[in-house]
């Protein structure tokens, strides 16, 4: 494999990140993203509105500007409900999803739980069954193994069907549960989530189907050349051109299916 690999990231925070930052992704072989709603510090209705209208009008042109070709996923973060007015912002949303640009909801899911998280992720997923959408899932980093379990029992119940959900940030405890539920598997190389050596192992382990490669730079101190890493540690591993091209793009591009 002498030529770059084309890289797409699947979870991008680009708000969050310099022109710098972005062209240092670009540089080692980035050249699809994904960009995904966020939480926000004060999640009311006009704030949601707002991080939406930021995201599609200002960072999707953003990254184009410095080389990236970009979509879109919008949705309420389990960390970001409004204490009123989410049926307002979710009223919203199909507006959005009209032109091709934003491809999913997102990011939706759990993180500490609740019947609130809960009731929001269902009328979530309930739109997104309505709208035939993807969907893109939120796993938290502590107690993981559980909310999986209810995120996925929630999903089953839900009537959307699995092949059009990815459920993120899922590590060696959870990725099998996930995949044997039909859904695709987002492998987050992000300091807090998992190591580049880790999901090495993982795609040694579990092959590459339905497997998705994110950065989730944005959030935090990430790394944003974690994709390229990762990509190079496969190839140094001796796995095939095939499995690598998968993980680190294809895949992403075939859930998608950005026009």
């Amino acid at each position: 494999m002498g030529e770059l690999l084309q890289l797409f990231d699947a979870h991008l925070h680009p708000e969050a990140l310099s022109d710098q930052d972005l062209e240092s992704m670009r540089f080692f072989g980035v050249e699809h993203a994904l960009v995904v709603a966020h939480h926000l510090p004060e999640p009311t209705p006009k704030a949601l509105r707002k991080h939406f209208d930021d995201l599609v009008q200002r960072q999707l042109p953003r990254l184009e500007r410095l080389g990236i070709r970009a979509w879109a996923a919008l949705g309420v973060h389990p960390r970001c409900i409004p204490r009123r007015g989410l049926s307002e912002v979710l009223s919203h949303l199909p507006d959005y999803f009209r032109g091709g640009r934003v491809v999913a909801l997102g990011e939706t899911g759990l993180h500490a739980g609740g019947i609130e998280e809960e009731e929001a992720f269902l009328e979530q997923l309930a739109l997104a069954r309505q709208l035939k959408l993807r969907v893109v899932v939120h796993t938290p980093l502590l107690d993981k193994e559980r909310h999986t379990r209810r995120l996925l029992t929630l999903l089953r119940e839900s009537g959307v069907r699995p092949s059009r959900v990815l459920v993120d940030h899922a590590n060696g405890r959870t990725v099998r549960n996930i995949l044997g539920c039909g859904h695709w598997a987002g492998l987050t190389l992000h300091p807090e989530a998992l190591k580049a050596e880790r999901a090495v192992a993982l795609v040694r382990r579990l092959g590459s189907e339905r497997l998705v490669l994110n950065s989730d730079a944005g959030d935090g101190a990430g790394d944003i050349l974690g994709l390229a890493r990762v990509a190079n540690l496969l190839t140094k591993a001796k796995l095939s051109e095939r499995v690598v091209k998968r993980v680190a793009h294809d895949n992403a591009a075939r859930f998608y299916r950005p026009r």
